[in-house]
């Protein structure tokens, strides 16, 4: 089968929806787009959040344009499957669209966790969806969705890492040194190139470890996931536009369920995803805008990029993007053209 990737970059502004209200139920009226009655299960976890605001977004527009014919069955808290088994779900058909991160399957899409290196050049949002459209449809990723009997339909927007901490900003290098943060991944390694002590902490744990003083900084999706866990209630400072990097989470759909659909629903799909990205891209900028004025009257210190800083975490994201070519070459894939495709296509879509 030959793979689709479902995103089409066109101007936001156009298609975006009304604030963020998402489409409700009103008077009868002709669909806009005939067809069959169909309800697909979508596999989620936790609660709505920006992070689904995209899928939330999708479905709302597929149940409007055909009048309620085309439903997405929204599944939180991971009642239909856990997260790390979202992929074997889609695969074995126990239902028809999920939320799938590459960092939860590490050896079943290892091609993938390409756009999961840190600090990828993705300072924005938008240059972030038009990446991974573009690797998506790279042969090698797509033989890889299609071997778990998934068809990527769009990208889950999740925004660029900072640091948020506790205690004596860190004015220098130096000041890095033996602060003890919670970071995983590459972000592990970036912390530990600043003379940091990296762990990782569940996120539950996270307040009550920084309380105690168990940790003195996180590093997390800037800026709601603090939030999520009210860690600016204990913080004094935080990074600014550090741009640490991101993880990479696409909506996939089960290739037979994808190939059974009728055309007018594919199109439509093709047709929702950018007004779903630009849902999401607003939602996270109005969370962005409450959060930045509650860090500012909490007066939380604003840490600058410096050049010393910036040295020593390009000194130690270089080798990792390496090691990763490496171990794709292993695998048979094309490990620096994969990694060239990312940052070509980064810059392309940061030049727009």
């Amino acid at each position: 089968m030959t793979m689709r990737v479902l995103s089409t970059p066109i101007a936001l502004g156009a298609l975006m929806l009304s604030g963020l209200t998402l489409p409700v139920a009103g008077p009868a009226r002709a669909a806009e787009v005939d067809g069959p009655a169909i309800t697909w299960q979508v596999s989620l976890w936790g609660n709505r959040r920006g992070f689904t605001e995209g899928v939330e977004a999708l479905a709302a527009y597929l149940s409007e344009k055909t009048d309620g014919n085309f439903q997405l069955s929204l599944q939180y808290g991971a009642v239909l499957s856990d997260p790390t088994e979202n992929i074997d779900g889609l695969q074995i058909g126990a239902f028809e669209m999920a939320t799938v991160c590459s960092f939860y399957h590490p050896g079943k899409l290892p091609i993938s966790t390409g756009l999961n290196l840190a600090m990828l050049p993705l300072p924005t949002l938008e240059s972030q969806y038009r990446t991974y459209a573009e690797y998506l449809r790279h042969p090698a990723v797509a033989a890889e969705w299609a071997g778990w009997s998934a068809v990527p339909v769009m990208s889950v927007l999740m925004p660029n890492y900072e640091v948020m901490g506790r205690g004596t900003p860190p004015a220098d290098l130096a000041a890095w040194s033996g602060l003890r943060i919670n970071a995983s991944g590459g972000h592990a390694a970036l912390m530990q190139a600043l003379g940091a002590v990296s762990t990782t902490i569940p996120a539950p744990d996270l307040y009550s470890s920084m309380e105690r003083g168990a940790l003195d900084a996180i590093v997390y999706p800037y800026t709601y996931a603090f939030t999520a866990y009210s860690l600016q209630e204990l913080s004094t400072w935080v990074t600014d536009r550090w741009n640490l990097g991101t993880v990479n989470c696409v909506l996939a759909a089960n290739e037979d369920a994808y190939a059974g659909l009728p055309q007018q629903y594919r199109d439509l799909i093709d047709e929702a995803i950018p007004a779903a990205y630009a849902h999401q891209i607003e939602a996270y900028a109005t969370v962005d805008a409450e959060n930045e004025a509650d860090f500012e009257a909490r007066g939380l210190v604003r840490i600058p990029m410096t050049d010393d800083v910036r040295a020593a975490l390009q000194a130690a994201v270089e080798p990792s993007w390496q090691a990763w070519v490496e171990d794709m070459n292993s695998r048979g894939a094309p490990g620096q053209e994969l990694l060239d495709l990312i940052l070509s296509s980064a810059a392309a879509a940061t030049a727009e």
